[in-house]
């Protein structure tokens, strides 16, 4: 019983000893440390000195990543539209008449292209029987007017009568194999909200980028600096499409 006793008042001791040393060692030890020419370049001592948590790099890296993915999703989020397509009249017995309830076409999303009011969005979403377009923003349904029409690209541009919208720069960089990438798009009939996450898989001979979510067409493509890299669009078969930022940015001059 006596060595046990001893032995937990050396445990005891060694532990209240081994806390004094470290407070003495972060207070006043590696301060010093700090303070010495040629050892305050040393990064864990420069960090121990300054009561910093010293992290791992790869771990560092991960985080700043992910705080600029959260901070990038959250400016893209502002510029997000949804987009319908709709017929308002049909004739009948040689009468045009206004139907009580629209018929939807297309629905969608799109983007604020310019702070005038310049909206991008995907040219199937726009088909050429359509006779009202509208776009949905700030919980409004506001009728927009169709500026081009681009079908190589498979983009449309349209105008509604908005300014001081929010607005984010196009990526002048081009998709490197791996790059991170997500969109943002919305659900029908809603238009809730939803992000989707990818990497850039094949560069060439053809850009492959997989989304997951169903309901993409019209949705914008971000990279983790927030700006606008491409935009999701469908051809004839129905088969994904991207068109990225170099050629929408011709489109809008």
């Amino acid at each position: 019983m006596a060595m046990t006793k001893n032995k937990l008042v050396n445990f005891g001791l060694i532990f209240v000893l081994g806390g004094i040393g470290g407070i003495l060692g972060s207070q006043l030890l590696f301060p010093w440390l700090a303070g010495i020419s040629y050892l305050k370049n040393v990064d864990w001592i420069r960090q121990a000195g300054e009561g910093t948590t010293v992290i791992n790099r790869t771990e560092r890296v991960v985080i700043m990543e992910n705080e600029a993915l959260e901070d990038a999703i959250e400016k893209g989020s502002g510029i997000i539209v949804g987009i319908t397509s709709e017929i308002v009249e049909k004739i009948i017995a040689r009468k045009k008449i206004t139907l009580e309830k629209p018929e939807i076409l297309a629905q969608g999303t799109g983007f604020i292209a310019s702070s005038d009011g310049l909206i991008v969005t995907a040219q199937n979403l726009i088909p050429d029987s359509a006779q009202k377009i509208s776009v949905v923003y700030g919980g409004k349904q506001i009728e927009a007017e169709i500026k081009k029409i681009d079908k190589a690209s498979g983009i449309a541009v349209l105008k509604i009568n908005e300014n001081n919208l929010p607005v984010l720069p196009f990526s002048d960089d081009e998709l490197r194999l791996g790059e991170r990438l997500f969109l943002i798009g919305t659900k029908s009939p809603d238009f809730s909200k939803f992000i989707d996450l990818s990497i850039v898989k094949q560069v060439s001979p053809a850009l492959v980028v997989d989304f997951g979510s169903k309901e993409i067409v019209g949705s914008p493509i971000f990279n983790i600096k927030g700006e606008i890299a491409g935009i999701n669009w469908a051809d004839n078969s129905g088969q994904a499409k991207i068109t990225l930022s170099a050629v929408i940015k011709e489109l809008l001059k």
